[in-house]
């Protein structure tokens, strides 16, 4: 009995330090959450493999923008695709192959916005270290979870795209020579 009064008094003290209200409806949630990754390449050619096209290289099957513009399809500032089945909208808000900065903003339903922002610096002529920051903001409460359980998702995938990267980067360069 004490300890349950004890919780609820820790609830109580942890909503009021929230300044919600214990009946007020849950706010929707911003999560910023990332990680980074080493490339085998320079960062011209690695800030290309983060473009929606360039990204076809190594990101299989999954990975297929269909360009509304430009037409003919390239990666550059204000970009506009859809991706999957729902034919989510997509802006790629920068592209920056010298400076290394390749950024998208993408809504999914009434539910969730999306800003990928991507930040490449060079580690030394043939290698780049990539920072990947996704921030995602539900749009209602019911979205909420959702987000979390992405960012958990999102959390692994670091080592998922470096290696799927750079293999493809090896078969290419195995195919040249």
């Amino acid at each position: 009995m004490r300890s349950s009064i004890a919780l609820a008094l820790n609830i109580i003290l942890v909503v009021a330090a929230s300044g919600q209200s214990p009946n007020a409806p849950a706010a929707p949630l911003h999560v910023h959450d990332g990680f980074e990754l080493t490339v085998h390449a320079p960062l011209k050619s690695a800030t290309a493999l983060f473009g929606a096209h360039g990204e076809r290289l190594w990101a299989g099957g999954n990975w297929d923008p269909h360009f509304l513009w430009p037409q003919p399809e390239q990666d550059k500032k204000g970009a506009v695709f859809t991706v999957g089945e729902d034919q989510v909208p997509w802006v790629m808000t920068a592209f920056d192959l010298e400076g290394g900065h390749v950024q998208y903003a993408f809504f999914t339903g009434h539910m969730l916005a999306t800003v990928l922002d991507i930040h490449l610096a060079p580690l030394g002529p043939a290698e780049t270290k990539v920072t990947i920051a996704y921030e995602w903001t539900a749009l209602k409460p019911e979205a909420n979870d959702h987000i979390q359980h992405m960012a958990e998702a999102h959390r692994q995938m670091g080592k998922h795209w470096e290696t799927a990267i750079n293999d493809a980067l090896q078969k290419q360069k195995n195919k040249t020579n």
